[in-house]
């Protein structure tokens, strides 16, 4: 029977096959089952990825609450992450959240007034 550290360690080995988890001590792989997901009447659209997103959104709130810092990752490859950890068809990976003590401090919320986009760039009123 394998030990704690060798199942940490092999988890370990098998993600970083298919994402980059920038040395984080943990990383949780947010899956969707499409086989539970609702969809919308209108035009059969699944909100699989929506439901994931608030749940990695709000387990990246509870991390910061706990002092601990993440990375929301979506740049994977799913096909390594599905084979790797034996996933079924119905079962997507959809994000990968990689938590642990920041290094430095947190960027100010400053930054934003200069780093974004202007509001008449990316919102439109009534039309498009």
């Amino acid at each position: 029977m394998k030990s704690t550290t060798d199942k940490e360690k092999s988890g370990f080995d098998k993600l970083k096959k298919g994402a980059n988890i920038y040395g984080a001590p943990l990383a949780i792989i947010i899956c969707g089952d499409h086989n539970a997901a609702w969809i919308r009447s209108y035009d059969s659209k699944t909100i699989v990825d929506i439901d994931a997103s608030i749940v990695t959104d709000h387990m990246m709130l509870q991390a910061t609450e706990l002092g601990l810092g993440t990375v929301w990752i979506c740049n994977f490859d799913p096909k390594v992450i599905k084979q790797e950890f034996n996933l079924p068809d119905n079962i997507e990976p959809i994000n990968i959240l990689a938590v642990g003590y920041a290094a430095g401090n947190a960027s100010s919320p400053d930054r934003h007034n200069t780093a974004r986009k202007s509001l008449k760039d990316i919102v439109s009123y009534e039309n498009y």
